[in-house]
């Protein structure tokens, strides 16, 4: 008597393969935003180190020189901003020396008091590699990534390294501010500040935050210039204010303010070092105090 073979399967049915197909969407659909979450976390907590190694620089400028830098040595493009200055205490010596050292056949730009620095437009290959430098502290994962490069002007071909964060200069931009970063009218050089001016207390007072950029104005001349440069305001220096809002999110025009790309809130490294982050809802009250270094009010707990 002959046995019947048992029957051998070799295959999945078509509605066998749609149905794990579906649970694989669906299994993709539930763990995406939770990476994104911790993505993002993620960026956010390089961010903030970021503005640590900026508050870190701060001081120990401050150690050495006996104030914090100034926000510029004038206006136009060809002088410097604070981020210049900090570049030594965050091991970029060679750069700074690259603006500082005379080159034969590179202009060089007197700030008023004999110093001089090399113009950031000239066209030497030392120039042009200092100017185009890649440096991660000055960048916010959350914006962007790689190589990142800006016009130095509106329409201009000299291109330099552009920066997410931006020196706060107080409540307004009425000369002299009141920030840790002062700006005026002359002798630009002069215009520092020192650990004594800020009497309302460094843990209250900002220093330097992320500052807004447009979501499609990144690499924007205005917005989002060369760092080293002083050629156009937005770029190296916000105010916090009333007038001046935090931007609640990336699409918001801008106004001279600061924001960030991360959900919720921008951060900043207060005169004390420490890092902290603000809610994009703070009022402009409140935002003002914290911009101000020395109005003796009390900060509310907004």
């Amino acid at each position: 008597m002959r046995r019947s073979s048992p029957s051998v399967r070799s295959a999945f049915t078509l509605i066998e393969l749609l149905v794990v197909i579906a649970i694989i969407a669906i299994l993709i659909g539930l763990l995406l935003p939770a990476v994104q979450k911790v993505r993002e976390a993620a960026a956010r907590l390089s961010c903030a180190n970021n503005l640590k190694q900026f508050g870190l620089a701060m001081h120990n400028y401050h150690d050495s020189v006996g104030t914090f830098p100034y926000v510029r040595s004038g206006g136009g493009q060809n002088n410097h901003s604070w981020a210049l200055l900090l570049l030594p205490y965050l091991e970029q010596d060679n750069v700074f020396k690259v603006f500082q050292t005379p080159i034969p056949g590179v202009n060089q730009r007197d700030r008023g008091d004999g110093v001089k620095f090399n113009e950031f437009t000239a066209s030497d290959p030392q120039i042009v590699a200092a100017r185009q430098v890649q440096i991660k502290t000055f960048f916010c994962p959350s914006r962007r990534s790689g190589q990142s490069l800006s016009p130095i002007d509106t329409g201009s071909t000299v291109m330099g390294m552009p920066s997410d964060y931006a020196a706060c200069a107080g409540d307004s931009k009425t000369v002299p501010t009141n920030g840790v970063f002062q700006l005026v009218n002359s002798k630009h050089w002069l215009s520092t500040v020192r650990l004594a001016d800020i009497t309302d207390g460094t843990s209250n007072t900002f220093m330097i935050g992320e500052k807004h950029i447009q979501l499609d104005k990144l690499n924007d001349s205005i917005q989002d210039g060369v760092i080293f440069s002083t050629g156009m305001q937005p770029t190296y220096y916000r105010v916090a204010g009333a007038s001046n809002l935090l931007a609640i999110d990336p699409t918001m025009s801008l106004n001279s303010q600061f924001g960030s790309w991360h959900t919720g809130l921008c951060q900043f490294v207060f005169a004390d070092g420490s890092v902290r982050g603000v809610k994009n809802s703070t009022p402009g009250a409140t935002l003002a105090l914290l911009a101000n270094r020395q109005d003796g009010l009390v900060i509310p707990n907004d």
